[in-house]
Order: structure tokens, then C-alpha cells, then sequence
């Protein structure tokens, strides 16, 4: 049977993640002479180097980039483990890991997260990325949750995955008090508008130019993101007009900083994605079950 020597593996994630042997020596309290030996007999026991010099810079090798991608993962996972089966004892704390898909509006992320903060012992960390590689890091255990814009397509292994649909929220045209004016003949008063739309990966971009082209409306994107906040800044300071969910509108149509010129036909779905475990992180499931924006 192959072994691997865990506390190997230990010593080169952390010199490989601070970069060199002496900062790794402060972190780990070892003298650098044990962690230089420690490093040559994993490097001999995978039968590669996992470092090269580069002007008195560790720097990775390809297998050494591969090593740490799943020495990550490794230690990633055992500490899940020990949350999971302690249930959090110890230190009273359990982590949960929570990526948000970028484009997902800031009021249903800010909801999401303070509702895990209510829950006692919780420690979220977080983080923004497309959907696909959200997918990808819920898939190899790097993260607990994802919380995304639409339901997982059929070749996301939908069947591994738990999901629910925690929002349906129509989609409504905002924008300076200068665009008011346009609520008369809405919505061919939009035409050659400027406009400051999401990016054009989003589904609700394709939603919203769905409806331009049936209504025979020419469309003027000045602007295309994938940060809400960008888009309410610029809309709030007359750049052009935006899309907003209900939540989102009402906050800043509340604080008179944007105005409501019409409704579309459009419904915005947000989803929170879980894989299925034996043993889910106890904060992921709470979450799965009692967290909604419907209703």
C-alpha cells in the first residue's frame, strides 16, 4: 500500500503558501534545516521536485502547483470533518463555506449572510465567483453552499445536488428623477435610452434584450457588469437607466436616490445549491431549510 506522511504534506503547503523556507519555519516553529530535509523526502516520495529556484524564491513547479491544489483540499476537508463530527464543541464555532455568484443582487447576499449570523457558532467565509467554477468548488467539497442566479443546468450533476429556490422577484426599470418622463408611454419610451445592463453571461441580461427586441425597442447599453453596486452608483448619479429586482428597488427608492419608471415581465429566481452529504455542514443545512426571500 502507498503512504503518504501527512506532516510532509503539512510543511510544504505552508512553504509553498508563504514561499519560503524561513517564513514557514516562524509559522510552523521548525528550524529550517528539518523542514528543508521533510520537503526532500516528500519530493523523493512522489519521485518529482515541487520546487525550483528562482532568484532565492521557492516557486512551484507544475506537480508542486498540483501537490498544493490537493494539499488544500485535504486539509480543507479534515477540518470540515472535525466541524461536522464535533458539531463545533470545542471552540463553539463551526465554519461554513459560501460562494455567491457574482451578479446576485447585494440585498438577497446581505440577507443570506445575516441570517448565518443569527445562527449560533456560526463563522461564514465567503466568496464571489461565476457559476461554473461556484459548481466545481461545491462538487470537490470547497465549499458548503452556493447561493446563484438560476436553477443548476442539467449538466451540473443536478442529481448530486440539493437545491431550493429562495427568490422570484420581478424585475423593474429604475433610474435618476431626470428619466421620469419615461414612465409616459412605457415601454417604448426606452428607446436608445442609455443603459447600464448586467453582463452578457447573466440570464437576466438575455432576459431583458428578449424584451427590447419583442417590443421593437432599440436598446443603448453605455454599460455592462457584472457589480450591482457599480450599476446602482452610476444610475443613482443619472449615468442611465437599470434593472433592479423588487428588493433592491424598494431599499433605494426608499432613500430617494433612484426612481421606479416601469415594471417588466421578467422574474429574476435565485437559488441556493447544496451537494448531498452523509453528514452536511450543520450550518449549510440549517440554512437550506429555514433561509426564503419568498413570501
Amino acid at each position: 500500500m502507498n503512504w503518504l506522511n501527512y506532516h510532509h504534506l503539512l510543511y510544504f503547503k505552508v512553504i509553498a503558501e508563504t514561499g519560503s523556507l524561513s517564513k514557514a519555519s516562524e509559522v510552523l516553529r521548525v528550524g529550517q534545516s528539518s523542514l528543508s530535509m521533510q520537503l526532500k523526502q516528500l519530493e523523493e516520495r512522489l519521485e518529482r521536485p515541487l520546487f525550483e529556484r528562482k532568484q532565492k524564491r521557492l516557486v512551484l513547479t507544475e506537480a508542486g502547483q498540483i501537490a498544493l491544489k490537493y494539499a488544500q483540499d485535504i486539509f480543507s476537508m479534515g477540518s470540515e470533518m472535525l466541524n461536522t463530527l464535533s458539531d463545533g464543541k470545542e471552540k463553539n464555532v463551526t465554519s461554513v463555506q459560501i460562494g455567491i455568484e457574482e451578479g446576485v443582487p447585494h440585498y438577497a447576499a446581505t440577507n443570506l449572510l445575516s441570517h448565518a449570523l443569527d445562527i449560533k457558532g456560526a463563522a461564514p467565509t465567503v466568496t464571489h465567483n461565476n457559476t461554473q467554477t461556484l459548481i466545481e468548488d461545491l462538487l470537490e467539497h470547497r465549499l458548503d453552499l452556493v447561493l446563484m442566479m438560476e436553477q443548476p443546468s442539467p449538466h451540473s450533476k443536478k442529481e448530486i445536488l440539493l437545491q431550493k429556490r429562495v427568490a422570484h422577484s420581478p424585475l423593474f426599470v429604475v433610474g435618476h428623477k431626470k428619466y421620469l418622463p419615461l414612465k409616459k408611454d412605457f415601454p417604448s419610451s426606452l428607446e436608445n435610452v442609455p443603459c447600464l445592463v448586467f453582463s452578457p453571461l447573466s440570464r437576466p441580461r438575455h432576459e431583458i434584450e428578449r424584451f427590447y427586441h419583442e417590443n421593437k425597442i432599440s436598446m443603448n447599453i453605455v454599460l455592462e457588469t457584472d457589480e450591482n453596486i457599480l450599476l446602482k452608483n452610476l444610475a443613482i448619479e443619472g449615468k442611465g437607466i437599470t434593472f433592479l429586482t423588487q428588493g433592491s428597488s424598494e431599499y433605494w427608492v426608499k432613500q430617494k436616490d433612484l426612481h421606479i419608471i416601469g415594471q417588466l415581465p421578467i422574474h429574476l429566481e435565485l437559488w441556493m445549491v447544496a451537494l448531498k452529504r452523509k453528514m452536511m455542514n450543520p450550518i449549510a443545512q440549517e440554512l437550506m431549510n429555514e433561509f426564503s426571500l419568498e413570501g
